[in-house]
């Protein structure tokens, strides 16, 4: 009983997922260039794909997108959600606001974010003017490094909310008692943090940085894409970003569909870390 309730979910994940997932894997060992018939080539496109003079650099930024999002994400969501699990009049409507980013989808956001950095009429530009702040207006989405600054920032600010939420959540399953030791204790807000709040938050924390690293390593295509398709100069071109262009601006489909294998498995080893960490607490 338990497996045929189980059966519709799974058969729409294999329909939407595990077939493609399983078609990309075999694409990736022929040569299906578009025009051209498949032939099968074994390894040639992962090698081909280590070998190029853009794997590199790609990597880098995506390692860099990656560990900006991871960090940002996770310090700034516990530092709102610290303050939001305080008592004060409004929190449930502030609460609710603070979670607005992320019900937004990604390209309605990347379309308003594309106006605000716009370089003639954005209001970013207009403020730093008005404000004195700079004297010439910044190209955020047509010079590196800031382009991949804006775009991140873009990233960060969906990914906020559902830090937020995660660490509120954490947040109340630490025991009041707790608190109510540590102050007996004559512990300060320093001290009551490192001892009493982060243990309670370490299972959230490593579960929000699983989950963010993998977003944002294999899952940056659109909020890049939106706004500055991977450019200037490469200089937000990430993995995913550079399948993207494999495919359907190269249409090199066997070596696009290897990235997307190499994302992949990046993707599963990210995941036995996680696990291996969560294992090994529970046997401690």
């Amino acid at each position: 009983m338990p497996y045929a309730f189980l059966l519709p979910s799974f058969l729409a994940l294999a329909i939407v997922f595990f077939y493609p997932m399983i078609y990309a894997i075999v694409i990736s060992f022929y040569s299906n260039n578009v025009g051209s018939a498949a032939r099968f080539i074994g390894l040639q496109n992962y090698r081909d794909v280590i070998a190029s003079d853009w794997f590199l650099a790609v990597m880098k930024t995506s390692v860099l997108w990656t560990v900006g999002n991871v960090v940002f994400v996770c310090v700034m969501s516990l530092i709102i959600a610290l303050m939001l699990d305080r008592k004060f009049p409004g929190r449930g409507l502030v609460r609710a606001l603070f979670f607005l980013p992320w019900a937004v989808p990604y390209v309605a956001a990347g379309i308003i974010w594309g106006w605000m950095y716009d370089y003639e009429f954005g209001v970013l530009n207009y403020l730093v003017h008005a404000t004195g702040l700079g004297p010439e207006k910044i190209n955020f989405l047509t010079a590196c490094p800031t382009a991949l600054y804006s775009v991140g920032a873009l990233s960060i600010w969906k990914l906020v909310p559902f830090g937020t939420v995660m660490f509120l959540a954490g947040l109340q399953t630490i025991p009041s008692e707790y608190y109510e030791a540590a102050k007996i204790d004559g512990a300060g807000p320093i001290q009551t943090f490192w001892y009493v709040t982060s243990p309670g938050l370490r299972g959230v924390t490593i579960m929000l940085t699983l989950l963010v690293t993998i977003w944002s390593f294999g899952w940056s295509f659109t909020a890049i894409f939106l706004l500055t398709e991977g450019g200037p100069a490469g200089c937000t071109e990430t993995i995913v970003v550079r399948s993207y262009l494999e495919a359907f601006k190269f249409f090199h489909v066997g070596r696009a569909s290897a990235i997307g294998v190499i994302v992949l498995l990046l993707s599963l080893i990210v995941s036995a870390a996680y696990l291996a960490v969560v294992y090994r607490q529970e046997g401690r």
